[in-house]
This record gives structure tokens, sequence and C-alpha cells, in this order.
């Protein structure tokens, strides 16, 4: 090494700088890694503070109410994250009314319903107890007695109630809530009252001196129920059967589920008081109300399927045999498979009417001259057109059909002109609605399965389990919309029949033929997958927000490490001048001599086996950690959507007579970057008036993006068919049919 040469003027030669302090190599690495592990604990603090409070919120509200006192045997226990069954009981107990002192109403279960929850199942499982069912009921104390199964209530309360329930279906109960009628009705007031369709005429006045039946007096129609009319709709148990009352019962529920689900996280507390001072319950510990709290999250979104109970109806009792019994348990305990993608076009093929009147479809008759009759004269008192169907599902003893104009009033208080058709299509208690309205967006009509076209209309599918429940189409500035009976008797195909004969009774136009369809190859989908719960959505914003604390605190250290890189070079140079300085200052002598700077010593520092120890388990704590966030949300986002791919082949046709809408089509695309592979022109496409995007398997997210570019058309997107694709020669391609 070459000797620093000595300074002018004779003076003392610089001395060599010190030593650095020491660099750790995994420093740096450590801080950042035990910040991120801090903001993760932290995260996972606050979320379970959070949880915390609304829990203990939870058991505060429910604990509003007495508890529900049942043995312990009697109810099963439950798990975290296991299957629960919950019974909900509708008290009925009515003090006599002053016109009539001897008219009181023992305490007797006006509804029965069991939920079926389990989160390894597609559905959540409804089951209406039919209240009428003959069964032995085994009193403590006295001899069995065989009565109604609601009457168990009467006799030995809730206690009994769960027993005979317990034994005659043999299904293991872990929570019971019970409700009485004026907190129903209350609840219902707090919640802000329920819009729904009422499906026909009810009507009910108690006279002195008869039997005491629940007062009802409702018009058909849609409308927006509170607390009384609700009361009334749901506790009715006369003139039709118990498989059409309970039916009523559900659909209420389904409709408040319908309209409050979604802003249940955003309205906890609001619903949390309304829920405690409306039921009575067994769940008043923090364990079981946490366990039922997680079960619900889980199970957030899913479909709720209906089970009808299997039972013989007869005048006086409902009988069902074991067999009967084992059916229906079964059924509810098993939950279903994600509902299947059905064919109409297979249901209404060939399907035609005739200038002799025959009947559309075997199961439907033309409509009677004098109901059209009717419809005419009140057309004009309406806005827009009164449509009206010209075939109808046969009842040799149907009353006729109910024509009433109405205003329906929206939340904001504005009325808007409406009619309800109410057609009787079975004995005891089976209408159908075909209903219209100047309102554009009635809360019915929220969030469609799906839309299809068909000749100049488009139909909103709605489901309700497997079944159709409400098709509906816009037309001339109206809605109108054809709703399913209570147990969804119509079949799909007699519901597209009809809607698609419900045309306007006063018309310079007319629409179509009298009686024939344009449903052909129309593939019915799949529920939409539930979409992502507030909690997934909570969650995921309090995960994006961890991870960008942990990438500012990363930004933060490396400044400060730059930082303090730049504040020891500085003092490094500070030490060497100040050495310099002080060299000037000895007086003038002999020379030193001059020595070679020695090699610069580093010190390093072994790590303890407890700190390498601490340091190895925060790294693996981190993992597992990021390894446990990755799998939830693959978990919350499997079978949202498809994974995605490379962008398919698009390929345009035309199937009508303007020459030149494929290539326009195919301009449009163009211009918007998308590859078109072949337009051309091809000849009895048998889809249907309209536009069409066919898309194979795997491609659907694209397909949906071309149908949005190309809006003038309103295209229909749908998987392609075989026999189609076979047609056209090439597999792989979206084919856009302009038909």
């Amino acid at each position: 090494m070459t000797p620093t040469p000595p300074p002018p003027g004779g003076a003392s030669p610089m001395p060599p700088a010190p030593p650095e302090p020491p660099r750790r190599p995994w420093w740096l690495a450590r801080r950042v890694l035990l910040a991120g592990l801090g903001v993760v604990l932290l995260s996972g603090a606050a979320t379970a503070v959070l949880a915390l409070n609304e829990l203990d919120k939870v058991v505060e509200a429910l604990g509003q109410n007495k508890a529900v006192k049942l043995s312990a045997r009697l109810l099963a226990p439950t798990s975290r994250g296991g299957p629960e069954t919950l019974l909900l009981v509708g008290d009925d107990r009515r003090p006599p009314p002053k016109s009539n002192p001897g008219g009181f109403v023992l305490p007797h279960s006006n509804e029965m319903l069991l939920v079926r929850i389990d989160p390894g199942k597609p559905t959540i499982s409804m089951l209406s107890i039919p209240r009428e069912l003959r069964v032995t009921i085994h009193p403590p104390g006295a001899k069995p007695v065989v009565n109604r199964i609601n009457a168990a209530y009467t006799i030995g309360g809730i206690q009994l109630m769960t027993e005979t329930i317990k034994r005659v279906l043999g299904i293991s109960v872990n929570h019971v809530f019970v409700i009485t009628f004026p907190k129903f009705k209350r609840a219902v007031n707090e919640m802000g009252c329920v819009y729904m369709g009422v499906d026909r005429r009810y009507y009910h006045v108690n006279e002195p001196g008869g039997e005491q039946f629940f007062e009802i007096n409702l018009q058909p129609g849609y409308q927006r129920m509170c607390g009384r009319e609700a009361l009334e709709f749901v506790a009715n148990r006369h003139e039709d059967t118990s498989l059409t009352r309970d039916a009523r019962d559900q659909r209420f529920l389904l409709e408040a589920k319908a309209q409050y689900g979604g802003s249940l996280f955003e309205n906890r507390g609001k619903f949390e008081r309304i829920l405690g001072r409306a039921v009575e319950t067994d769940l008043h510990g923090s364990g079981s109300v946490l366990d039922l709290l997680a079960l619900l999250v889980q199970s957030q979104g899913k479909p709720v399927r209906r089970v009808h109970f299997q039972a013989n109806l007869l005048p006086t009792y409902d009988t069902a045999t074991p067999h009967q019994i084992h059916e229906s348990v079964r059924s509810f305990l098993g939950g279903t498979a994600p509902i299947p993608k059905h064919r109409v076009g297979q249901s209404l093929r060939s399907v035609h009417g005739h200038a002799s009147g025959r009947a559309l479809l075997p199961t439907l008759a033309p409509t009677d001259a004098g109901a059209l009759a009717h419809a005419r004269s009140a057309a004009p008192s309406l806005p827009f057109a009164l449509e009206y169907p010209r075939f109808r599902h046969p009842y040799a003893a149907a009353a006729p059909d109910t024509l009433r104009p109405y205003d329906i009033r929206d939340p904001q208080g504005h009325l808007h002109p409406s009619y309800a058709i109410v057609v009787n299509s079975a004995p005891l208690g089976e209408y159908y609605d075909v209903q219209g309205t100047s309102w554009s967006e009635p809360p019915l009509l929220a969030n469609p399965t799906q839309a299809i076209r068909a000749g100049a209309r488009t139909y909103e599918l709605f489901y309700e389990g497997e079944q159709v429940r409400t098709i509906a189409w816009r037309e001339g500035g109206a809605t109108y919309w054809i709703e399913n009976t209570l147990t969804n008797a119509l079949s799909p195909r007699e519901m597209f029949a009809i809607a698609e004969q419900t045309v306007p009774v006063v018309s310079a136009i007319q629409t179509r033929p009298a009686g024939s369809l344009s449903l052909r190859d129309v593939r019915l989908p799949s529920r939409p997958a539930p979409s992502a719960s507030a909690t997934t959505t909570i969650g995921a914003v309090l995960g994006f927000g961890g991870l960008a604390a942990l990438c500012l605190l990363t930004l933060r250290v490396l400044s400060r490490g730059r930082e303090l890189g730049a504040l020891r070079e500085q003092v490094a140079r500070a030490i060497t001048l100040e050495a310099h300085q002080r060299s000037l200052l000895v007086p003038a002598g002999p020379p030193a001599p001059v020595t070679a700077p020695s090699a610069r010593t580093v010190y390093r520092v072994r790590a303890g086996w407890r700190k390498r120890s601490v340091a190895l388990g925060a790294a693996g704590t981190a993992a597992v950690l990021i390894g446990l966030g990755a799998y939830l949300l693959s978990r919350g986002s499997s079978g949202s959507a498809p994974p995605a791919r490379g962008p398919v082949p698009v390929a345009v046709f035309n199937a009508t007579s303007s020459a030149g809408t494929a290539r326009s089509i195919a301009k449009t695309l163009r211009a918007s970057h998308v590859r078109v592979a072949r337009t051309g022109d091809i000849k009895n496409a048998n889809l249907g008036h309209g536009a069409y995007v066919l898309y194979p398997p795997g491609s659907e997210r694209q397909a949906r993006a071309l149908a949005r570019l190309i809006p003038s058309h309103t295209p229909t997107v749908t998987p392609i068919q075989p026999q189609l694709q076979s047609t056209l020669g090439r597999h792989g391609e979206i084919v856009i049919v302009l038909d």
C-alpha cells in the first residue's frame, strides 16, 4: 500500500480515519418484518375488538326479552362452523274483543318454521310444518292425545312443542325463537315496512257469537305492507290449504330478506334492537350467539330453498305417512345442488295457436271474451297501455278474473297508477297475478337473475329456489310482470306462454299473432353466484389498508436507512477534518514517521440463538398469516367469476334481410380494438328476433363485454348451442348473430 505523502510545510500527516460502526446485513430486514407483523397483529386486534363489541350488542339486545326455558337435553349442542337447525314459532294469543268478552283465543302456534343453515350446502332450507298435521302428543304426566300438532303449544308451551317436533320428524333443534303477534307488528313498523304483492282479496270480520278468526282486509296488488297489514297477511289461516298458508308466511320473509338483507350490516344496530325486542329465544350466552353469528356470516348470500311438507290435505286435519315425513325431512336436511340450467326451448318448441281457438298449450285456455271487454272499458283510465293475458290457466270452478286499478305509493310518497289482474288457477288459494304500473323500478324487480330477449321484448327472470317466481318486461314507458302463485304452481313453460301472450287490449298495431310464441332455444340460467358479503368487503378493505400501511412503513424504514447512511458519512468526514486540524496546531518539530494506515476493523456481534429463533418465528408467523389470508381470499372469491383467459376470436353473422348489418357491427367492434375473425350471412338461425352473443365454454366474461360494446342492439348473451356451432364450422369462437 502506498503511504500517504506528508503535507506541505512539514506538518504532521493526516491520521487515518477511524473505523465506521459495524453494519448488520439483517438489521433492516428484521425491522421491516417485525413492523409488518405488528401491523397485522394490530389489524387483527382491531377486528377482534370490533367483533366482540358487536357480539356484546347482540347479546344485550337479545336480553331485552325473557329467555326461553327448555330442558338441557332437548336442544342439540352446537359447534363453531357446524350446521344448525332453528325453530321459529309464531305465538297467536288474543284477548277477547270489547264487543265479545267470551271471544278470547288460547295461546297456540300459528306458525312452526324450521330453518336449516349448513355452510357445506349451497342453499338455506326452510320447511313449514302444517299446523293441522294430526299427530300424537305426549303431555308430561298425562295420557297421550291425538290432535293437531299446534295444540302441543297450547298444552305444554314451547317445551312440549319442541319435544313433539323432535319425536314426529326426528329433527334435532339447536335454537328456538318465539314471536308474538303484537311484537311482530311492531318489528315490521320499526324495520320500515315491506313491499310485496297480495295475490288476491282477503276479507273477514268477526261477528259476535261466531267463531273468532283473525280479522283481515287486504286488496290484491303490489303494495307497501306495514305492521297491521303484514300481520293480517301472514296470520290468516282460513279459506285455503296449509301449504298455501305456510307459503304466504315464507313469501313475506323472503321479500323482507330481499329488501333489507343488503343493508343489514350497515344498519346492524337498528336491526339488533328490533330483533331483541321482537323475539324470545334460548340464545343469551356469548358462546352460542357467537356460534350462530359465525354461521350466518358464512351463509350470507346463499339462496333460500322452500321445502314443501308432503302431507295429505283433509277438511279437518292434515295427515302424513312415515314415508312422506321421511322424504320431507331428507329434502330439508340434505339441501340442494346448485340450481341447474333448463332449456326453455325444449318446453316451448313447436307451440302455436290456431285460428280455431285451440289452446296455446295443453295446460292453457283462451281468455274469456267478457274479461277482455271489461279490460278494454278500464283501459282509458290508465296513462299507459293495459296489457291483458290472451291465454290463462284453465280451472273449471274458477271465479272470474279480478281487474283492479289502483295506485302504488313509493318510498318517497309519490303515487304511481297501476293495475292488477288476479287469476284463480286452482281450488283453495291458488292465484297468480298479472300487473302493470308506471313505477319503473319497484323493489320486487330489483336484481333479476337474467334478462333474455324474445321478439321485441326483453324479459327479466326472477327465481325462488328452482322455480321461476316472476317474469317482468318493460314496454311503452310502463313496467309489467306476471307473478307465480304462492306455491309456485305454474311451470316456467306456462309462465313464458302467458307472459308472451299478455298484450295491450287497445292497440293499433298487433305486436304478434295471437297464439304464437317466439321463445325458442333459450337457456334458463342458474342462479347467480352470491355477491360478496359486507363482512368480506370490510375484511378486504382492512387487508388492503394493512398492506398499504406496511408499504408506507417499509418506505419509511428505507428512508431512515438512507438518512442514517448519510449521517455516518458526515460523522466520518467530521472526525477526519478534526484530526487534520489538530495536527496543524502541533508545534513544528522533527517529522513523525509515516505509517501505513491500518486495515479497517469491522466488529461483528454474533446473534444469539434466542434472537435467531425470534426472527425465524416472526418470519414463520408472517408466512402463515399471509398464507391464511390468501386461502380465505380464494374461498371468498371462488365461484364468483371464471378464471381469466386470453381473448377468443369473434365472428359476426347476419340472419336478417338487412344487408350490411354484420359488417357495421364488425366495424364498431374493430374500432374498440376487438379482433373480428370473420363476418358473413347465414339463413334459418331460428334464434328468435333480436341480437345474440353466443359464447363457448370459459368465455362468458368476454362475451358480456362484447355485448356492452353494441348497446343499440341490446343483445342476449347465452352459451352457443352444439348444432349452431357445427353449422358455422369452427369451434372456440364467440359468435354474434343478428336474427
